[in-house]
């Protein structure tokens, strides 16, 4: 009895683990704009103050080049 049960949790765990992985490796492929790419990053970017223009630039470029794009 408590083979039978472990069994089904175990298959209910891995059938949800694979249709969770599905769509994580979906949303990886999907490919911005450059311009949706620039308004995620700006967001980012702007938490830093404005004074900090070498890391401001850092950052930006950073998150751009996670998106696919270079500066």
């Amino acid at each position: 009895m408590l083979t039978l049960k472990s069994f089904r949790i175990a298959t209910a765990l891995s059938i949800t683990l694979s249709l969770g992985i599905a769509d994580v490796a979906f949303a990886a492929h999907k490919h911005l704009t450059y311009e949706e790419a620039y308004k995620r990053c700006k967001v980012h970017v702007d938490k830093l103050e404005a004074s900090a223009q070498s890391q401001r630039y850092s950052r930006g470029a950073a998150c751009m080049h996670a998106y696919g794009y270079r500066l």
